[in-house]
């Protein structure tokens, strides 16, 4: 690979030597250069002749200047002719290229190519490929990454969203030790962990030593490559202190595996492995006998440092184990020395008693000695400081304010301190607790009062406002609170800038005058939003601000604040300029600021070693470039009120159902918005022909990719810490196509609606009819039929299989309620008048626990779609529900015209709005009759539809009278039922609309009351979405992938039949609605001893107070 003549003068001078110059410590005092207004804004010509001048440039391995000049062709071509990818796994086109390469940091680079690798065979073909074709490869787990470390403009290796490659693990020593694969994410090890623990039973449960904040989206490549962090872990359990062994891939191909003997003998041996030994060997030597810099590793390893490599590694490791070197080396090395494959991690003991507290404080330096305190004190498991900025975000939690007197109000200098406590066993945790509570009132330090906000030094003001809370669910509020606190605060900024993220690190006895300083810059250079706040027993501090990218004023302004807070905690505290995020490019010009020549040069010494073509992510963490932290800046141009607030972190990508199958929330965001600006540009004239093309192109792939491919299910919206529903804009832009470009899909849909109950009549025996075909042809010829009638539609026909339903049963006879009678005296005080009825009706009211009548609603799926013929259950959905209600003595009527009725899902997910408003409007009227104003419970016995409802009916009152089959059980049956366990081991599967209801815990506390054993299917979302998955079935094949269910699993339970139907295609066992089990295991609850004799005394007593 090329590089550029001074970077190769460079790196020989640094090769020969150590270069003895003045490093850290040097006072701020001393003059500093001013620094040059240079950098680059994507999709900005701030410098049109530069530009030109560029793209006429030859391939230089340099951000920006990685042109085509026949070399990735020929990459490409060699890796295809020797199997080390699929053609299916090479992606170019505009809108995968661009939405893959986006991370959550504040850098776009957009590859020419991303490749989907899935087994480390493919990575050790390809990176010799790289080497020879001289293009530079960069790896891509989760991309939650913030310092633009996993970002390219060359080749993107992309582990992520592989279906089930890259995730294994295997758990051994009683959970004391776990292997894993890199495309793990570190909660799913967690929970593995957890579930490991409970299945074998073992005395204690461990996890993983390192806890960031973004544990349930990173990924264990992740994990490894930043030596990620946390609230809790420490430097003592990150990675580096806690990883065992590790399987890694270096650039020449070459395999390591430091748990395998064999696999290190021959890398010892081999040529490459050879070199590397004895180099990693020599430089321990070298620095082990270097007694300054031996002590200057050693100051800056005892906080969190992830500023460049690791060499902590060369002085606590002896010379004489090269191995350990390395594999200690490549911990937190951002993917610049080798690929890694695999991690065994020696767990830590998970405690299970924890309590928390929230404390505020009259200021930062209050809170700053008091964590001082509590360190020195030993006694807290984790101590998180939030400044004023945080501490507004907090407010508007109302669960917050409710756990935390004095919090809505408090002062602009007011900090708090979320402290927690962990113990073995209730008296160790109670005794932290006290020992805690004892250190901060010898400590001195008062705190914030909760009604004076005044400074408070009595004992009883900390112990008595600010209690622990050893109730999980007020103590997760807290932590709900900090771990979504980054994207909280950076939702928050003026729409159109981008929220940024520093990550710095000093000895806690500096954290405050470090952080007050901070703020103090903040407010010099226009940064009025900025927020610090952080791990405050590692006196580890997060900066969050919102910063325009926009011209070359926005580009100055972020200059100047960057080298002024880098010779602040670098210079003036000693500090680090990354704790725990990376070096990346963020802070990569500032390196030698940091650690000083001498280090900075040993660092340039190991990449060299490593990687001398600089083939592996080349220009992050280390770069001669001292721009590159202004270059390629990522900009957030405005796209739609619903998403502007998105920061891309990637939170939501683990729940979405097409993640593996086309793109994520986060992707979808990111392209619609670039194709927003390409098209504002258009409008503006300012588009060239290539760009034009691009535009044209991405909008055709997004198509399909972007709108087609969404199930617009919400769920990204449970893991979004600012609640964005991607699916809203998806079907926000459907509908907007629709009135547009397809007016008459619209007529379509109202002539449907209109005349619905011909749904309701035509379905059932179209799907009786392929039932029947099926039977006669056999699976082969049905599925031939079914695969090319699917293809000649143009995905408008369902995919037919083999679970495909039969028509469903007419609805069992049935009372419809009527309307109430009409009154022709004028409406009293207190009463309401129905506006379509005229009828006069008394206000809505919630619904009595003790209910006698319900309004049961058959969603008009049910209506139409039966059991699968090969389903040995076949009873109706209906007939369930009616025989359930009866065993409780409960009245079913059906709302008048039943079987004309819809919830309007079906029309709104295609962006049909005003179909699904018409009908959801006659639906309203129905029920309103039927309930009587709310007054007795309705109950749809399909989960999308009755959130559907819920979300679109415009009575308030009668939402509450809305529920869903196991809602309603669980809150008006169980007191007349009782429920025996009827089946061995069940599968249950909560569709994401009940998840989203939080009806997730009574759903499992009921199936438990009916089977011995339950098992979750795990998927978030199944990702059919009405009959979207069973015409897109790539869309449920990779929602579905990962479902694996027990084979002593023959029965299996939903809330949706749609949902059912592919649950059932996809494991083979089948999936129907949980009213089977529950009704197969009810029976009306028999009287307790003595309750005869007092309903006879009641009754007694009410005659006689009713006799004359």
């Amino acid at each position: 690979v090329a590089t550029s003549p001074d970077l190769a003068a460079t790196t020989t001078s640094v090769m020969g030597g150590f270069v003895d110059e003045a490093a850290v410590g040097a006072s701020l005092e001393d003059p500093q250069p001013e620094p040059e207004v240079v950098g680059s804004i994507y999709g900005l010509d701030l410098d049109p002749t530069a530009s030109k001048a560029k793209a006429a440039a030859t391939f230089r391995n340099v951000d920006g200047e990685r042109v085509e000049d026949g070399r990735y062709a020929a990459f490409k071509a060699d890796a295809l002719a020797e199997g080390a990818v699929k053609s299916a796994n090479v992606f170019e086109d505009p809108v995968r290229t661009f939405a893959y390469g986006t991370d959550a940091s504040f850098y776009r680079l957009v590859p020419k190519m991303v490749l989907k690798i899935e087994t480390e065979e493919d990575v050790r073909k390809l990176l010799p490929l790289a080497a020879r074709h001289g293009t530079p490869v960069t790896f891509r787990a989760a991309g939650t990454s913030l310092s633009g470390q996993a970002v390219t403009d060359s080749i993107l290796l992309k582990l992520s969203h592989t279906g089930k490659n890259w995730r294994r693990h295997a758990i051994g020593e009683e959970g004391r030790v776990v292997t894993v694969e890199p495309g793990l994410i570190g909660g799913e090890v967690n929970r593995l962990l957890g579930s490991y623990a409970r299945k074998k039973k073992c005395a204690t449960q461990y996890r993983l030593g390192p806890d960031p904040a973004s544990i349930d989206s990173c990924m264990i490549g992740g994990i490894v490559n930043n030596n990620s962090s946390g609230m809790c872990c420490g430097v003592a359990q990150n990675t580096y202190h806690t990883l065992r062994d590790l399987r890694v891939v270096f650039v020449d191909g070459t395999t390591l595996d430091t748990s395998d003997p064999a696999s290190v003998a021959a890398f010892k041996t081999s040529p490459f492995g050879k070199e590397v030994c004895e180099g990693v060997s020599a430089l321990a030597r070298e620095v082990q006998a270097d007694e300054a810099l031996t002590a200057l590793i050693h100051k800056k390893f005892a906080i969190k440092c992830t500023t460049g490599y690791s060499i902590n590694a060369f002085v606590d490791v002896a010379p004489d184990e090269p191995i350990e070197i390395i594999k200690k080396l490549l911990v937190g090395s951002e993917g610049t020395l080798g690929f890694i494959s695999r991690a065994t991690y020696n767990t830590v003991e998970e405690h299970p008693n924890k309590a928390s507290t929230f404390v505020l404080y009259p200021s930062f330096h209050e809170a700053g000695r008091a964590t001082a305190a509590l360190k020195t004190a030993g006694c807290a498991a984790a101590i998180e400081v939030f400044d004023r900025a945080a501490l507004a975000e907090a407010e508007k939690s109302n669960e917050m304010a409710a756990l935390t007197p004095g919090l809505a109000g408090c002062p602009k200098k007011t900090a708090g301190l979320l402290i927690e406590c962990r113990g073995a066993s209730p008296e160790e945790l109670r005794a932290r607790i006290a020992k805690t509570i004892t250190a901060l009132q010898l400590s001195g330090v008062p705190v914030l009062h909760p009604t004076s906000h005044d400074a408070c030094s009595a004992p009883e003001t900390l112990a008595g406002n600010f209690p622990f809370r050893e109730d999980p669910k007020e103590a997760q509020v807290f932590w709900d609170m900090r771990k979504g606190l980054i994207p909280k605060v950076g939702a928050q900024r003026t729409r159109g800038t981008s929220m940024l993220i520093e990550d710095v690190a000093c000895s806690v006895d500096k954290l405050a005058d470090m952080s007050v300083d901070l703020i103090d810059m903040f407010e010099r250079h226009g940064y009025a939003d900025a927020s610090v706040f952080g791990h405050a027993m590692e006196g580890n501090m997060h900066l969050v601000f919102s910063q325009g990218f926009r011209n070359a004023d926005d580009l100055r302004q972020f200059a100047d604040m960057m080298q002024e807070m880098c010779e602040i905690v670098a210079l003036r505290y000693g500090g680090s300029l990354k704790g725990e995020h990376g070096t990346g490019r963020n802070v990569a010009p500032f390196v030698e600021m940091e650690w000083g020549a001498k280090a900075y040069a040993l660092m340039w010494r190991v990449k060299t070693l490593f990687d001398p073509d600089f083939v592996l992510n080349p220009g992050v963490l280390l770069n001669h470039d001292p721009h590159v932290h202004k270059k390629n800046l990522k900009p957030s141009p405005l796209a739609h009120d619903l998403v502007d607030a998105c920061i891309e972190c990637g939170f939501c990508e683990s729940n979405c159902p097409s993640r593996d199958a086309a793109l994520t929330p986060r992707q979808r965001i990111t392209v619609w918005r670039e194709i927003n600006r390409l098209a504002r540009l258009d409008l503006d004239g300012a588009l060239t022909p290539d760009e034009q093309h691009r535009l044209r192109a991405m909008r055709a792939e997004y198509e399909y990719a972007g709108l087609d491919m969404c199930a617009a299910d919400g769920m990204c919206q449970e893991k979004c810490p600012v609640k964005i529903n991607t699916g809203e804009l998806v079907k926000t832009i459907r509908e907007e196509k629709v009135r547009t470009a397809s007016p008459s899909a619209n007529a379509v849909a109202n002539a449907i609606a209109g005349h619905f109950v011909w749904f309701d009549r035509l379905v059932p025996p179209l799907l009786t009819t392929v039932a029947l075909a099926h039977r006669v042809l056999g699976t082969t010829v049905l599925s031939t039929v079914g695969g090319l009638a699917h293809r000649l539609g143009g995905a408008l026909v369902p995919l037919w299989n083999p679970y495909l339903p039969a028509g469903a049963k007419p609805l069992p006879d049935l009372a419809v309620a009527a309307p109430p009678k009409v009154s022709t005296t004028p409406p009293t005080e207190g009463a309401t008048a129905d506006a379509t009825t005229t009828m006069t009706t008394t206000k809505p009211r919630r619904v009595p626990k003790g209910v006698s009548k319900v309004v049961y609603l058959p969603a008009c799926v049910t209506r139409v779609m039966g059991p699968t013929a090969s389903d040995p259950e076949q009873q109706s959905v209906p007939e369930r529900f009616v025989s359930l209600a009866r065993k409780a003595g409960v009245e079913v009527v059906y709302p008048p015209e039943v079987r004309s009725q819809c919830c309007g899902i079906m029309f709104h997910s295609r962006g049909c709005v005003d179909a699904s408003n018409a009908k959801v409007a006659e639906l309203e009227q129905a029920l309103l009759v039927a309930s009587e104003n709310g007054k007795h419970p309705i109950v749809c016995d399909t989960s999308p539809c009755l959130k559907h409802l819920k979300d679109h009916i415009k009575d308030p009152l009668l939402k509450f009278a809305l529920y869903e089959p196991v809602e309603f059980v669980a809150t008006f049956l169980t007191d007349k039922l009782d429920f025996e366990r009827t089946k061995a081991t069940v599968a249950v599967h909560v569709p994401c609309s009940s998840k989203k209801m939080k009806l997730e815990s009574q759903f499992d506390a009921l199936v438990k009351q009916c089977a011995d054993t339950v098992v979750p299917t795990g998927v978030p979302c199944c990702g059919v979405a009405g009959d979207r998955g069973l015409r897109l079935p790539e869309l449920t094949g990779g929602a579905l992938q990962h479902l694996d269910l027990p084979p002593e699993v023959s029965d299996a339970y939903s809330t949706s039949r749609t949902c059912e139907c592919s649950l059932s295609n996809q494991s083979g066992v089948h999936f129907r609605s949980v009213l089977h089990l529950l009704d197969d295991s009810a029976k009306p609850k028999l009287p307790a001893p003595g309750d005869a004799d007092r309903r006879r005394a009641g009754a007694a007593t009410a005659s006689s107070s009713a006799a004359p």
